[in-house]
């Protein structure tokens, strides 16, 4: 392709759209309820006898809400055929008339081979799925490994690419380049879509060279690309890029995007999309999520109990204005059209100077947003995904996580007026709730009062309501003795999370996952324990506070005097510190 045809450069792509326009009446309204919702927060959390208790009730009812209107997307669409008893049509090998049909890519780097496995299996049976593709971070023989994976479970229709360079980084020379030759005389804008169209082009020559009968009677339905290890938002703008090629030439309007360690349900994919297709202002959505390993271990089994209370209800607020702050990376799906326009910003997010690799699933609903597009949360729908099995993974995990969200909320404010001010509230309790807990243990280790209102009912009231509402309406029916497991599993993700937010706020350029991949060759390494301590120091001197804390709530309580009570201080610092130190530290 001729990178420097003008015509093309000048004129734009058709395959470029964006969302619906905002008008500046409603950016108005929406700046206005933003101005508005800082001093209700306030006062409902601190002026107020049971804060977490209307908080809960708040919830709820978005969740609920938010079901409704998923409801309503769904019934607006033509009710897809319902019979996938026939494994070749449920695999997606014959064509369907369904307005849902869909292609799936998979991303991952040195996978576990057992759970790949089981994950790419359960595409098989994934209704309306007509296409699936595979895409490996890294050539080298360990990752040869996830390649051979997927040509034992699927030896039929499909066929496997080596890509000698990521997409993502030639887009970024032919932008280079572009912008260069015509001396930045259009908006950079238009070397995007400059750019992406030329990276299609690319991936079409590169289809074309395989002869791979897309779309024809015994044509290829499934495919595999590796590419050069890079990072996974490299991975996944080259299999976005081939996407969107496969999605032209096979006539389908939805991709699904997942993990390679995420298993999907029989109907994950299709009522996902058929949330979408019911809207045409939708650009994107996910699923919920369950825990498929929750019987691994303690840390497994508590992290199920998270997955099934907390994260369920708390990713419901913001979508109940129709809006969700976060596509989980495990069970996300898109309106390919949408995808070409966001794509390069996506790629390419710095901030400060700093160029963002970690977090990009949260940066993807970042853009469709600020293209106008709506973004769902399908909480009635599920697929199944890995959840670390030990502490230190999980904190890790929701340190990089924390990182993602503290940019996506603070890089780009307007965000906010384009969008419902239910959204800005879900933002502020977010950012400012963690914090305020934060505040409020090192205050009160510190003097022994409250600057706030401090009540047990309220924090009664508000577990029991979570598991009440969780038993009767969560879609997953919970892990096995949940409320066995409930009460731990509260303070499993409560008690940690204000350091966890705090950390992750002051290390927010940090890259790196903070945990290897689950391949033989990648868990054999081991790192050493000052490593450890860099990266879980704060969680050991966290556990001491929240120690001290208590200790000095306990002797106040039993009236004991000051040196009784500092003795009762330094002895609750030390023994949870060690504990995690010695757990964390140097026997992990």
């Amino acid at each position: 392709m001729d990178l420097f045809n003008e015509k093309d450069l000048y004129t734009g792509f058709s395959m470029f759209q964006r969302g619906p326009d905002v008008s500046r009446f409603r950016q108005f309204l929406n700046l206005l309820g933003c101005i508005i919702v800082i001093p209700l927060y306030t006062l409902i959390t601190g002026y107020t006898r049971h804060p977490l208790t209307l908080d809960i009730l708040l919830v709820i009812f978005t969740a609920e809400y938010n079901r409704f209107a998923n409801g309503n997307r769904r019934r607006r669409l033509k009710a897809p055929s319902q019979d996938i008893q026939d494994p070749e049509k449920a695999s997606g090998l014959l064509t369907s008339d369904s307005s849902t049909d869909c292609m799936a890519a998979i991303v991952g780097y040195r996978e576990d081979p057992e759970l790949f496995a089981r994950a790419l299996d359960s595409y098989k049976h994934a209704a309306d799925c007509r296409f699936v593709l595979v895409g490996v971070d890294g050539d080298d023989t360990p990752d040869m490994e996830m390649v051979r994976v997927f040509q034992e479970v699927f030896p039929d229709r499909s066929t496997t690419i080596q890509i000698d360079e990521p997409f993502g980084e030639m887009a970024m020379k032919t932008f280079e380049k572009l912008s260069t030759i015509d001396g930045n005389a259009q908006a950079p804008e238009v070397y995007m879509e400059a750019t992406i169209a030329h990276c299609c082009q690319l991936a079409r020559e590169i289809l074309s060279e395989h002869d791979l009968d897309l779309g024809e009677a015994g044509g290829i339905t499934r495919l595999c690309l590796f590419q050069p290890h890079l990072h996974k938002k490299g991975i996944m703008f080259t299999s976005f890029i081939f996407s969107i090629v496969i999605s032209e030439m096979l006539g389908i309007e939805y991709l699904w995007s997942s993990d390679s360690d995420t298993i999907v349900l029989p109907d994950s994919l299709r009522s996902t999309i058929a949330t979408i297709a019911g809207d045409p202002h939708v650009g994107g959505g996910s699923s919920g999520l369950i825990v498929h390993n929750e019987n691994d271990t303690v840390t497994s089994k508590l992290g199920s109990v998270v997955y099934w209370s907390e994260l369920y209800m708390t990713r419901s607020t913001s979508t109940a204005s129709g809006t969700s702050e976060c596509q989980s990376g495990p069970s996300t799906a898109f309106r390919v059209a949408a995808l070409p326009a966001i794509l390069y910003p996506w790629y390419t997010q710095t901030v400060c100077g700093h160029r963002m690799i970690v977090n990009e699933d949260r940066h993807l609903t970042t853009n469709l947003l600020m293209r106008g597009w709506t973004v769902t949360y399908v909480s009635d729908t599920l697929a199944a995904t890995d959840t670390p099995t030990t502490l230190s993974r999980w904190i890790m995990q929701q340190v990089r996580w924390g990182r993602a969200a503290h940019i996506e909320s603070f890089q780009q404010p307007q965000i906010y007026v384009l969008n419902n001010p239910l959204f800005f509230w879900a933002a502020i309790k977010r950012e400012a709730g963690p914090l305020l807990a934060f505040c409020y243990i090192i205050y009160y280790l510190m003097t022994g009062r409250s600057f706030i209102y401090f009540n047990w009912y309220d924090i009664g009231i508000r577990i029991a309501y979570t598991l009440l509402y969780n038993i009767f309406r969560n879609p997953d029916r919970g892990p096995s003795n949940c409320w066995l497991w409930f009460g731990p599993g509260i303070f499993f993700y409560n008690i940690p999370l204000p350091m966890i937010h705090t950390w992750s706020l002051i290390t927010v350029f940090q890259d790196g996952w903070g945990t290897s991949m689950r391949s033989t060759s990648e868990m054999s390494k081991r790192g050493k324990a000052w490593k450890r301590w860099n990266d879980l120091g704060f969680f050991v001197v966290w556990m001491g506070i929240v120690g001290g804390a208590l200790a000095r709530m306990f002797a106040h309580k039993a009236g004991w005097d000051d040196a009784s009570m500092f003795k009762a201080i330094v002895l609750g610092m030390i023994v949870p510190s060690a504990v995690s130190f010695y757990g964390l530290v140097v026997q992990e």
